[in-house]
């Protein structure tokens, strides 16, 4: 089906918009339920346990215990006893089968996020798959070592092929590396062409990538004007605001 350059813009702009707001939706939806999850069986619980407790809740204990809880096992890992039955929490999960699966790749996850890994991928291609002239976006995950590439007598590189719309599933490839076709587009772009079935091209995430930068936009916003007190009003005007 054919677009008018108008409808065309319209609908890259609405999934573009889609795709921003994703995150931002889905993480404060997981959030919610979290808190309201928490705040519905905690005081039947506390009840149950100190039945001095009162049965009535507060609403938001459960979002302040979260936190409380959070900064506890954060302030244990710093310390020698706490690192050490964290690592043996850790131990005990990842050997229990299915389960520790699902626990490795989400820690693989969380640190690819928090401490900015991005060695999980290392760059986007473009490959002949599943079938000649038939194409796809891969990413490289490293380079094939060991039997593989003994066996074959090639140089082979492992490759993962996601599934649209969700990139969390996909195909392990080991390919030859001459039959990779070098792309320019970053692995976010390519995640985000991914996720958008092909229907937003990479130059439209290019135009949008500036709507991220708002976070560094304001790390030089001076936010202690906020909690000045009436006496500073008179004070000139701070040229970074």
């Amino acid at each position: 089906m054919r677009y008018s350059k108008p409808l065309k813009t319209i609908r890259n702009n609405i999934v573009g918009g889609v795709l921003l707001l994703l995150p931002v939706v889905t993480t404060a939806y997981v959030f919610f339920k979290l808190f309201t999850m928490i705040d519905s069986f905690l005081p039947t619980l506390f009840h149950s346990i100190l039945p001095f407790f009162p049965e009535t809740w507060i609403p938001g204990i459960g979002l302040l215990l979260v936190l409380a809880i959070s900064y506890f096992v954060g302030l244990s890992a710093k310390n020698y006893i706490g690192r050490f039955f964290i690592d043996t929490g850790n131990a005990v999960i990842a050997s229990i089968p299915l389960l520790n699966k699902v626990y490795l790749a989400i820690q693989q996850i969380l640190d690819a996020v928090v401490t900015g890994n991005k060695q999980l991928f290392d760059r986007a291609v473009l490959i002949e798959y599943p079938k000649k002239n038939s194409f796809c976006i891969a990413f490289v995950t490293s380079e094939a070592k060991g039997e593989i590439p003994r066996r074959t007598g090639l140089d082979m590189v492992s490759v993962f092929v996601p599934t649209t719309p969700n990139p969390t599933s996909g195909f392990l490839l080991f390919i030859p590396r001459s039959d990779i076709i070098e792309l320019d587009m970053n692995v976010e772009t390519a995640v985000k062409t991914v996720v958008s079935a092909g229907m937003v091209n990479p130059e439209v995430f290019r135009k949008t990538n500036h709507m991220y930068k708002l976070p560094q936009k304001l790390k030089g916003w001076n936010w202690m004007r906020i909690f000045r007190r009436d006496k500073d009003s008179d004070a000139p005007a701070d040229p970074r605001d």
